[in-house]
């Protein structure tokens, strides 16, 4: 049997990872679709990138800072629902399915904290 030298990311980490990198390229997109400051963008797409990679390789801090963004999102997402369209639900649903998989399931868990594998 080969052993692995390094720990598999577990699929819950993996999808949030997809997810803000998903939600990277939506928000480049319509920066450069609607003209607003480049330099404001590009600070966002980059804390984004940050946070995924983070997430990728165990980082507590980038979960922390994950799940306090995506529930903000999530807060002004309900709270500004009276103008809501495709894309205000897509940031509610979105922000909600990043918070429940980073603070639910126990492979989660195990991945920030460090803890043994259940044999």
């Amino acid at each position: 049997m080969i052993e692995q030298s390094q720990r598999r990311v577990p699929v819950p980490v993996a999808a949030v990872s997809v997810i803000l990198l998903v939600a990277t390229a939506l928000s480049a997109s319509m920066i450069i679709a609607s003209g607003a400051s480049i330099a404001i963008g590009l600070i966002g797409v980059l804390i984004l990138l940050a946070l995924a990679n983070g997430l990728w390789r165990g980082s507590g801090r980038a979960r922390f800072w994950t799940t306090v963004i995506s529930t903000a999102s999530v807060v002004y997402g309900v709270v500004a629902i009276t103008t809501a369209d495709a894309l205000g639900l897509l940031q509610i649903v979105g922000g909600s399915a990043i918070v429940g998989l980073l603070l639910v399931p126990a492979p989660s868990r195990r991945w920030f904290h460090d803890l043994p594998a259940e044999e």
